[in-house]
């Protein structure tokens, strides 16, 4: 499963400035069940781009975002506007500013590769904005990464709006043919659960403290994940102070109906904030990449550190929903 350019990190290993490696978030789906979803296509609609065409501009965008992001010259910015869009360009721009900082270990763990990237789906012709989905790979481990591309209108370039990375378990089912195209998400009807709501029910679950067991997700790695890490973030400062976790659901960045009776995958943006209030004033130094992204050169009572986070869920008509990808990037951050 993909998980692009993203990283996710320990906020109290953070603030005193121990070395981590830039991993990426997994989550794995679970059986969707039988559904009886809307079909995605009819047999008489049609792409918007040619699968030739879709492949050749899609491609190549992704080839220049790659490029952009990882360009901490002076043309970085321009060229970062011009690939990316939405929290996608935030990301991008972040992780630009972090690299200086960066281990060759860290840079090469989330290096993301054009090469072989596969067409996954394409949008109707006449829907807006036109959309398309890649897969993609992470050079160095060979993960499949999920890149969607969007153009607002037709005639403007496509741009990456979201890279999310899938575990190796992740099932995902078809989309309708490319020859076809496949429906927006807010054509789908007879979900589980609205877009909205499993967003909502997703961010409640792993927040901390308190998180409330979802009823429309199915258990997941990512989910999991996130909860084991808040908890051991909490216990590493509980001497000190205390920490908590927000995920807060900032809308949809795109998606697409899945093939009939498979409902659809949406990507969802969500805002992360951790967290940290001491006791006792102290002086922490964060990690380097963190002051690269953020500033912050000292703590002394308290710190809040935003990051940027993308989870792909499929939602079917029957069943739980399912996350099949994410990604998460630290953006901004205040402390005193």
């Amino acid at each position: 499963m993909p998980r692009p350019l993203t990283r996710r990190r320990a906020l109290a290993t953070a603030l005193v400035g121990a070395a981590t490696s830039a991993s990426l978030l997994v989550a794995c789906t679970g059986d969707s069940g039988g559904t009886t979803a809307t079909p995605t296509a009819s047999p008489t609609s049609t792409p918007a781009l040619a699968a030739a065409e879709a492949t050749t501009a899609g491609t190549a965008a992704l080839s220049e975002a790659i490029t952009a992001r990882a360009d901490t010259g002076a043309t970085g910015a321009a060229a970062r506007t011009k690939a990316y869009t939405g929290p996608a360009l935030e990301s991008a721009n972040a992780w630009a500013k972090s690299l200086p900082a960066l281990t060759d270990t860290q840079k090469a763990d989330n290096e993301l590769t054009s090469e072989g990237a596969t067409l996954l789906a394409v949008s109707t012709a006449g829907t807006e904005p036109r959309q398309m989905l890649f897969q993609a790979t992470l050079k160095k481990s060979g993960n499949p990464v999920l890149a969607l591309l969007t153009s607002e209108a037709t005639g403007d370039p496509f741009k990456v709006a979201a890279l999310a990375t899938v575990v190796p378990s992740a099932r995902l089912d078809a989309f309708s043919p490319t020859t076809l195209g496949s429906d927006p998400v807010s054509a789908a009807t007879d979900l589980v659960a609205t877009p909205d709501a499993v967003a909502t029910s997703f961010a409640q679950s792993v927040r901390y403290p308190d998180p409330v067991t979802s009823t429309v997700l199915a258990t997941d790695a990512l989910s999991d994940q996130l909860r084991t890490t808040a908890a051991a973030q909490a216990k590493a400062v509980a001497d000190q102070g205390t920490f908590s976790q927000a995920h807060v659901p900032q809308g949809q960045v795109g998606g697409f109906q899945l093939t009939p009776g498979n409902g659809v995958i949406v990507f969802e943006e969500l805002a992360r904030t951790d967290r940290i209030a001491l006791r006792n004033p102290v002086k922490l130094t964060p990690g380097k990449d963190v002051t690269a992204i953020t500033g912050i050169a000292t703590i002394t009572t308290e710190a809040q550190l935003t990051s940027n986070e993308v989870v792909a869920f499929v939602i079917p008509a029957s069943g739980q929903a399912t996350v099949v990808a994410a990604s998460d990037q630290l953006v901004s951050g205040t402390a005193k």
